[in-house]
Order: structure tokens, then sequence, then C-alpha cells
């Protein structure tokens, strides 16, 4: 039986509250206007850092996908703290000795955390994470032994 929501957390608070939904429309929005303006700082590109995740789900196992694009393996933490699965990173910048003039500056980097909670028992120990071609995949196999859903029959009249 599903225990909670596959919804990705920021923090404390579920992705599906709709003050997350606006707080993260306006960050896109400032985002949008002022990529690469020293006045906006580092914060706004944090949002453009942060992976974006495919969950799914079979009789077996659930299955994270996020896009890290240049982010190196040694550069990516996961951890699964009871029900919590966290991705966390950084994506550094590569310095150069030469001096270069950019006039437009798009790529992102700094670091990043993802935190999803798991609805269902998984086998802590058989949780596997390969990053391959810029995605990362975690595989975590569902515990069978957990007690499935059931149906329960209603029934009308007196007690």
């Amino acid at each position: 039986m599903a225990r909670h929501s596959l919804m990705p957390l920021a923090g404390n608070v579920i992705s599906r509250d709709p003050f997350w939904s606006l707080q993260r429309s306006m960050s896109k929005l400032f985002e949008d206007a002022f990529r690469g303006s020293p006045a906006v700082g580092d914060a706004w590109d944090l949002y453009s850092v942060m992976p974006q995740l495919n969950i799914s789900e079979t009789d077996r196992e659930f299955r994270v996908t996020a896009e890290l694009p240049g982010v190196a393996e040694k550069d990516v933490d996961v951890t699964l703290d009871d029900d919590v699965l966290t991705i966390r990173g950084e994506k550094k910048l590569e310095k150069r000795e030469e001096k270069e003039n950019y006039h437009v500056v798009e790529r992102s980097y700094g670091q990043f955390q993802r935190s999803i909670r798991v609805p269902h028992s998984v086998k802590g120990e058989q949780v596997q994470a390969r990053v391959e071609n810029g995605v990362l995949t975690i595989v975590l196999p569902k515990n069978q032994a957990q007690e499935k859903a059931r149906h329960i029959e209603v029934k009308g009249g007196a007690h």
C-alpha cells in the first residue's frame, strides 16, 4: 500500500503546494529575464542547475532518472534516509587561466539538491545508482514483504 506521494520535495515543502508552484514560476521568470546579470547573483542559477527528474514504477522497482549534464560522477551524492531519496551534487565551473570576454553566459554552475519521498518500502541494501551520458539512474527494488493493498467490502443495513 502506498505510504506517501512520489511528488518531489523542496526542503520540507511538497512541490504540489500551489505556493511552491508560484515560487518556481516566478523564479523561472526572473531567471529568464536576468540570466547572466551580475545583479541577480547565484541564487537564480540554483534553479537552472536543478536536475529534471523522471520517476517510473513497475511491480518490482522504482526507477528515478535525473539529467546531470556536465556533472562528474564524483560530484554526485545519493542517499536514502528512511523513505526519502535525496540527490545532491555540484556542477563545477572549469577555470581557465586565459582572459576571455564573455558576451553571453547561459551555462549554469553550482550546487543542487532534489528529494523525493518513496511511497513503498524498498530494499535499501540493493539500491543501485549509475551515471551514464549525463543521466543518473537510480533503481530502488521494492520490498515485496510489505503488505499489499486490499479491497474491503462495504456492507449496508443494520449492524
